[in-house]
Parts: structure tokens; C-alpha cells; sequence
């Protein structure tokens, strides 16, 4: 087997094998079940004191992440176990981990199986995407509905440099994460200072996301204008 297709293999595997340990751990009834994402939630309130336990809870994010499950339902959780600063807080340093190491992987592996597989023609995806560096990375991250896992792979997959790629991250992940934290917390948290100002706090949230959302599309249409 020539060395890009088993690259190609080696990435697939190894994404593979963290669905199957998410399987086998229940991270993957968390992600689907209701039911599951309830029980977790109470115990994690539960031990939400104890100083590792939001350390841990970043790591758990960031492999998650890394090999490309979703992450949004981990972002609520966060919100409605830590609290609104905390949650933030473990929230941003798991996803800016998991983000790198996505991107990592997909650099190592599927970048060498693409550029085995289609040599001279990838020159046009480089140009295209290596142009568009921070600000394409920046304005993507932005979207509230951008896949954030697998934009980490894809990425990773161009000639953007990682310096640029984790900086925009950084920067254009914080205010969705603020926003769906904020409004988890104000949601699911279940406390009883939460409970009476949740209507008001759902609001403002719902408010901050509709006004997220349109700023990106704006920002969005505004770059593909110049673009053309």
C-alpha cells in the first residue's frame, strides 16, 4: 500500500476509534439521548466544585473535538453545569485544544494522502484556501451554524498556516460561546435564582444570538463582495 493511502487509512481509523470509545464510555448517549444528557448534567452540577473536575471536563471536550464529534450539546452542558464564567472558561480552552489537535491530525495525515492522491491538482484548493488565511478562518469560526469539528479536519487539510488558524479561532469562537453558554446556564442550570430569571435571560440570549447570527451574515456577504 503506497504511504498517502495509508495515511488516508490511519486518519479514517483513528476517527473511527474515537466514535467507538465515545460508544463504549457513553459520551455518545450524552450526545443523542436526552435522557443521558440529563443524568449527566446532575452529576456533573454535583462535583462542579471539585477543582479537576473542570480540567477534566475541558480534555473530555477536546478529544472529542479532535476527532470530530459534535460539540455544541457539550457547549449547553458547560453552561447549565459551571455557571456562565466557568463555562466559558473550560469550554473555550477544551475547544482550542481539540481544535489544534484536529487540525494537527488532519495536517499529518490526510494532508500527505491529498497531496499523494492528487499531486499537481490540489494547486488550485491551495490557492484558493491559503488566500484566504486568518479572515476566511475567523469569519467561518464566526457562523453560528459552521460545523466546528469538522471544520477543525478540513482546515487542516489547506496550507493555512497553524499560527493563523489558532489565533482566528481564539478570537471567532468566544462570542458563540459566550452566547450559548449564557443562555444554558439561564435555561437548564435548574437553580433557583436561575428559575425565576429565565424568562428575561432566555430573551436576552435569543436576542444576542439572532444579532450574532445576522452580524456573521453580514460580515459573510460583505467579504464575498470584495472577494469578487
Amino acid at each position: 500500500m503506497k504511504a498517502h493511502w495509508a495515511k488516508a487509512a490511519a486518519l479514517l481509523l483513528m476517527l473511527a476509534g474515537g466514535y467507538l470509545v465515545a460508544r463504549e464510555t457513553g459520551l455518545e448517549d450524552i450526545l443523542r439521548d436526552p435522557i443521558a444528557r440529563t443524568r449527566a448534567l446532575a452529576t456533573l452540577r454535583a462535583a462542579a466544585g471539585v477543582w479537576w473536575v473542570g480540567p477534566v471536563f475541558s480534555l473530555v471536550y477536546a478529544a472529542s473535538v479532535a476527532v470530530a464529534l459534535p460539540a455544541s450539546v457539550l457547549t449547553l452542558i458547560a453552561g447549565a453545569a459551571f455557571g456562565v464564567l466557568k463555562g466559558v472558561l473550560w469550554v473555550s480552552v477544551g475547544a482550542n485544544l481539540g481544535a489544534s489537535a484536529g487540525f494537527w491530525i488532519a495536517r499529518r495525515l490526510g494532508r500527505s494522502a491529498l497531496e499523494g492522491i492528487l499531486g499537481p491538482r490540489l494547486g488550485a484548493f491551495d490557492r484558493v484556501t491559503g488566500a484566504a488565511g486568518f479572515t476566511g478562518v475567523l469569519t467561518l469560526r464566526l457562523l453560528p451554524v459552521a460545523p466546528f469539528s469538522l471544520l477543525n479536519l478540513a482546515f487542516g487539510l489547506t496550507t493555512i498556516r497553524w499560527a493563523d488558524y489558532a489565533l482566528a479561532t481564539v478570537i471567532g469562537i468566544l462570542p458563540g460561546t459566550v452566547i450559548y453558554v449564557f443562555f444554558a446556564d439561564a435555561l437548564l442550570s435548574g437553580s433557583a435564582s436561575a428559575g425565576h430569571q429565565a424568562p428575561v435571560r432566555a430573551l436576552a440570549a435569543g436576542l444576542l444570538l439572532a444579532a450574532f447570527s445576522l452580524l456573521t451574515r453580514w460580515m459573510l456577504r460583505r467579504r464575498t463582495r470584495h472577494a469578487s
